[in-house]
């Protein structure tokens, strides 16, 4: 069952591994949409632009013969201009439906490129992290975003970058719960071998 990673969700719903047995739980993450405030301000800028200027440039406006009906003709008026608030919504629409950040039992995955030409997953175990670390700038503070970055122990680099995401430091606790769970139960006494087993067996 794929829950949005909010975090309330995460509080009713708890952690991915502990529940693993009952109900398999991802949760999902998306840039949100105050990731792309700047962008936004320039598609409404674009816009107060288009009717502006469609109004006062001439040959911006392309008349067109629509139909016909009884004798009467409906025309269409269409402004050129409009192509550039459509490109910055188009590239803010990119912007935030282009990665997608899942959470599960078995560790974080990174789908990055669902509306590209080009496709990345990166999946990282729980039992490969090393460690998390959420980063923020000052304007992402304020506006309670930021990203998270999530560090392969077996490359000693930082391997998924959850950028754009609510509430970053959150995820970042999730994180390091579920690895310091899954470590924990790796640790246990009889637990050791059959975990293994069982990581070679799904990969």
């Amino acid at each position: 069952r794929e829950v949005y990673g909010s975090a309330r969700n995460i509080d009713i719903n708890g952690s991915p591994i502990e529940r693993s047995e009952q109900e398999r739980i991802r949760y999902y993450f998306y840039p949100t949409w105050r990731s792309q405030l700047l962008n936004l301000c320039g598609f409404a800028g674009l816009c107060v632009f288009c009717i502006v200027g469609s109004y006062y440039i001439p040959y911006v406006v392309i008349p067109g013969k629509l139909f016909s009906f009884y004798g009467k003709t409906v025309m269409l008026h269409l402004p050129v201009l409009i192509l550039f608030p459509g490109f910055m919504l188009g590239r803010i629409l990119v912007n935030i439906y282009d990665a997608k950040f899942i959470i599960d039992e078995s560790g974080v995955e990174a789908q990055i490129g669902l509306v590209s030409f080009n496709l990345r997953q990166p999946r990282l175990r729980w039992e490969d992290i090393r460690g998390s670390e959420p980063q923020q700038t000052l304007w992402e503070r304020l506006l309670g975003i930021g990203s998270v970055l999530v560090g392969s122990a077996m490359t000693q680099d930082v391997e998924i970058v959850m950028s754009g995401v609510a509430n970053p430091r959150a995820i970042q606790l999730l994180i390091q719960g579920e690895r310091d769970r899954r470590l924990k139960e790796m640790r246990a006494p009889g637990n050791n071998r059959e975990y293994r087993v069982n990581a070679v067996m799904s990969d």
